[in-house]
């Protein structure tokens, strides 16, 4: 696996006014937001929803690279990422806390104990995504106008 210190990923409006977002990646297909089909009262929730994915992906992805080093044999792996949302000190609405909930299937029989205690204590330093949100990501970000022509 190779790190990229850059990614970039797009983001379209289409004509209905759902949103594409573009990964470029052989590993993510493109995502469609749905924003025009689906009533105000069952929308809501997507962009935590991401930001949880992105969060456990990361989690789970490093989780079974240690198991993997370690020598810990598993089945699978499930995961239940919790975003909990509130005020900040302003009165705006803010991200307050997500919650990861991992369990690993692990084969009966096996003698894993000492390697997935090792694991988790391994684990307990975070991933890239939850070291970063916990130091607090700095966010800029530029709008320009663009005239086109009707």
């Amino acid at each position: 696996m190779s790190f990229r210190p850059e990614v970039k990923v797009k983001i379209e409006s289409l004509e209905n006014g759902d949103l594409i977002i573009r990964f470029n990646s052989k590993m993510i297909n493109d995502l469609r937001i749905k924003r025009h089909s689906v009533s105000a009262e069952k929308a809501g929730g997507e962009a935590r929803q991401l930001l949880a994915a992105s969060l456990a992906t990361c989690l789970c992805s490093a989780f079974l690279s240690i198991l993997e080093h370690t020598g810990v044999e598993y089945k699978k792996l499930h995961a239940i990422a919790t975003v909990h949302t509130g005020e900040d000190e302003m009165g705006h609405l803010c991200v307050n806390e997500i919650k990861i909930d991992l369990k690993v299937e692990i084969p009966k029989g096996g003698d894993v104990a000492e390697g997935f205690e090792r694991a988790k204590q391994i684990i307990r330093r975070g991933c890239l995504i939850s070291r970063s949100l916990e130091k607090g990501i700095k966010v800029n970000y530029g709008i320009e106008k663009v005239e086109v022509s009707r």
